[in-house]
Order: structure tokens, then sequence, then C-alpha cells
């Protein structure tokens, strides 16, 4: 099956200093064409800040994130709104 989504290696962090934290710490990820994914763990745990970044809502400190071919880096913004509002779909809680 293709796959849709590729996540390789990601990291995302937040605060800075001695607060740094990677809430996303070298995250690996493939999802394929209609396959249906959840993701559960506790609150806390970085459930949304992943599908933040899997959908290119916030880009990541490093890695990359391939949606359908396209390195979601490597694009601008209204490309990435169309392709959000077009070819995705997210249910959060």
């Amino acid at each position: 099956m293709k796959k849709i989504i590729i996540a390789d290696d990601i990291v995302k962090t937040f605060g800075e200093g001695d607060e740094q934290r990677n809430v996303l710490d070298r995250m690996s990820v493939e999802i394929t064409e209609s396959e249906f994914v959840a993701v559960m763990e506790p609150s806390g745990s970085g459930k949304s800040t992943l599908m933040f970044a899997l959908s290119g809502m916030d880009g990541v400190n490093s890695g990359k994130v391939v949606f359908d071919g396209k390195d979601l880096s490597a694009i601008g913004d209204n490309e990435l709104s169309d392709l959000r509002r077009t070819e995705m779909g997210f249910v959060f809680q």
C-alpha cells in the first residue's frame, strides 16, 4: 500500500535554555493509504503536538514530515492550508 504520511526522526522542542523540553524526541511513523490510526496516550504525552506536526499546522525542530510525497517543510502556507482543507482529516478529542 502507498505510504501517505511519513514522519522521519522528528523532534519538536518547547521552551528555552534550561527549560527546554523535547516533546517529540526522534519520533518516526508511517501511515499507509486507507489505514485508520488512533493515537492514545496519557494527557501531556504529546498527542496533539504529534498531530499538529503531521498536519503541518506546526513545524518541527528537526526531522522530516512527508504527506502524499510532499515535504511539508518545503511548501508554503497557502499550499499547506489547501492540502489540509482538501486532503487531510483529523478528529481531535
